[in-house]
């Protein structure tokens, strides 16, 4: 796997013509809906992000929803609200529930002046730098940080975030020009990134198999 010097999104973006969220005047809701899909099983449930800006601010909600099946039986699911509150591109605010095939767990995190505290039900209370981010791509700027937190779980990790450049992928069978990100941290994640800016797919590593996230749905709405 390729390694480079950490890059920062913001600039690479703006030299690809990527649009930056957070830059606006004006409030603006856009929904971003995804496939989960798993090497074996096929598609298991579906991933939303719900992004309202209105100039330097962002809230973003996510519902998870995921069952395995086989021949009918019930064998896994999981189902998790999660919120995030950005200002100025800096994560203050985390929520999230998660249940977890049966397991709960809470994750709560708050900006300081010096950081981020975050106080999870299954991994106790530890402050992040201020850089840290969700692992949740909704958006170009968040690839611009060397710090990663579980949107399940509250854990924190280092991160190399690797730009590998423009490539083809191919989605549900079509063939899509795209700006591909490696991620690593605790694991392996990949981000796809078109022209517009917008996270047209993204893969994380769950006991040892990608699971990918595909772009179903994109509904935006302008502002009044």
């Amino acid at each position: 796997m390729p390694r480079s010097r950490l890059v920062s999104s913001l600039s690479v973006c703006a030299a690809l013509g990527y649009s930056i969220p957070l830059s606006g005047a004006s409030a603006a809701t856009q929904v971003l809906t995804y496939n989960v899909e798993h090497p074996t099983y096929g598609t298991i449930g579906t991933y939303t992000n719900i992004v309202s800006q209105n100039g330097s601010t962002a809230n973003v909600r996510t519902n998870l929803h995921i069952a395995v099946k086989v021949v009918g039986i019930p064998m896994f699911h999981q189902d998790a609200t999660r919120e995030e509150r950005w200002q100025d591109q800096r994560l203050v605010a985390f929520n999230s529930t998660t249940d977890d095939n049966g397991t709960q767990i809470v994750v709560n995190g708050q900006a300081d002046r010096t950081g981020f505290v975050i106080r999870s039900s299954s991994n106790g209370t530890v402050t992040a730098p201020p850089q840290v981010r969700p692992a949740n791509p909704w958006a170009p700027f968040l690839l611009h940080t060397d710090t990663i937190m579980s949107t399940k779980t509250g854990r924190v990790d280092k991160a190399i975030v690797t730009d590998t450049g423009e490539v083809t992928a191919t989605f549900d069978g079509r063939p899509t020009r795209v700006h591909q990100w490696f991620v690593d941290s605790d694991k392996h994640q990949v981000v796809w990134i078109d022209r517009r800016g917008v996270v047209v797919a993204f893969q994380t590593q769950e006991n040892g198999s990608p699971i990918n996230f595909v772009l179903k749905d994109q509904i935006a709405s302008a502002p009044p």
